[in-house]
């Protein structure tokens, strides 16, 4: 065990620590094929950056309290037919204006439309985020997904600032199948929070989502629904799986009430 003070830092692989503490003016950078985990506390007054591609996702797992904020550079997919991608901020606090300004140059748009979309399931419909909608401020729900789309040819890098979950968390989900004369639907948009990867199943790890979550799943569609740019694979108890940070996917809401969907600290993995 060991206690981490950084000026300057690149982590290209997997390591441990009891805290890490980043000073004023200084940096450290996990990149896509790195992960940190620590026992101890997280303290940041200088950059704290992690960066991914469209199939590497760095991870940090925090033991104890956390100071400061982290910046998720998150791979998202472009827009296009069977493009774009479901994705959560994968930190909590992250203001969607702030968001769309930082990330002015590689975030589509449409005119004053921003490729950032909720789904709502009582009336079964996608609705983008626009100019007039962001003239209050407005953050990410914790642990909801959204469809969101980069330019062509660009990075497909956006990126997500603030504080890194250490702890449990939850979203509401409900089923809206009976619901406004039949036009609702029980498929929920969720997504992971935590900036690192939680096991999906049993066979993934003893703490998993699938697992935690089953009674609050609708038994005829137990499982996640993710999107692969032109369909949506299940996951569900056929082989491990894991899921990214950030990473969005559906799920079927079993209760006609809003019900906790549970992300735990203790399904985290550096795995996947």
């Amino acid at each position: 065990m060991r206690k981490l003070t950084l000026l300057l830092c690149f982590v290209s692989f997997l390591t441990n620590g009891q805290n890490i503490t980043v000073g004023s003016g200084k940096s450290f950078t996990i990149e896509k094929t790195g992960s940190v985990t620590m026992s101890g506390n997280f303290s940041n007054s200088g950059t704290f950056t992690l960066n991914s591609d469209s199939d590497e996702f760095s991870s940090i797992i925090i033991g104890g309290t956390v100071t400061g904020n982290i910046t998720y550079n998150r791979y998202v997919n472009s827009v296009g037919t069977d493009k774009w991608d479901l994705i959560g901020s994968p930190v909590s606090g992250q203001s969607i204006n702030s968001f769309v300004t930082a990330n002015s140059s590689t975030l589509a748009t449409n005119g004053s439309t921003y490729a950032i979309g909720r789904y709502d399931n009582y009336g079964n419909e996608w609705i983008n985020f626009t100019t007039a909608m962001l003239a209050g401020e407005i953050f990410f729900p914790v642990g909801m997904g959204f469809q969101m789309g980069t330019i062509a040819n660009g990075t497909g890098m956006l990126s997500f600032t603030g504080t890194p979950a250490a702890t449990n968390k939850t979203q509401a989900i409900i089923n809206n199948d009976a619901a406004n004369s039949g036009a609702g639907t029980r498929w929920n948009l969720v997504a992971n929070p935590f900036p690192s990867y939680i096991n999906g199943n049993t066979a993934a790890g003893a703490a998993n989502f699938m697992d935690v979550n089953s009674a609050v799943i609708d038994d005829s569609f137990l499982g996640l629904y993710g999107w692969n740019g032109a369909d949506y694979d299940i996951y569900n108890n056929t082989g491990a799986f894991s899921i990214a940070p950030g990473q969005g996917f559906f799920i079927a809401a079993a209760s006609t009430s809003n019900t906790a969907l549970n992300f735990t600290a203790a399904m985290r993995t550096t795995t996947g």
